[in-house]
């Protein structure tokens, strides 16, 4: 199960919770409201050549192209 990051607008409590992808935003611990899931930070990276430090989906304009 995936580890997710949750936020209470109401109270600004943060928490992390283990949840499957499809369960409900889980209420505030404290003031009982709905949370909501927070961006996550990964660790995923793109190596070898080819990717984006290499220009990977950069278009080149051909000679007299605009």
């Amino acid at each position: 199960m995936p580890l997710y990051n949750f936020e209470c607008k109401n109270c600004d409590l943060e928490i992390e919770l283990l949840q499957k992808m499809d369960e409900r935003s889980p209420e505030c611990p404290v003031c009982g409201r709905s949370m909501v899931k927070l961006m996550s930070h990964t660790n995923f990276v793109l190596k070898g050549e080819w990717w984006e430090k290499d220009g990977y989906g950069l278009r080149v304009k051909k000679k007299g192209e605009r």
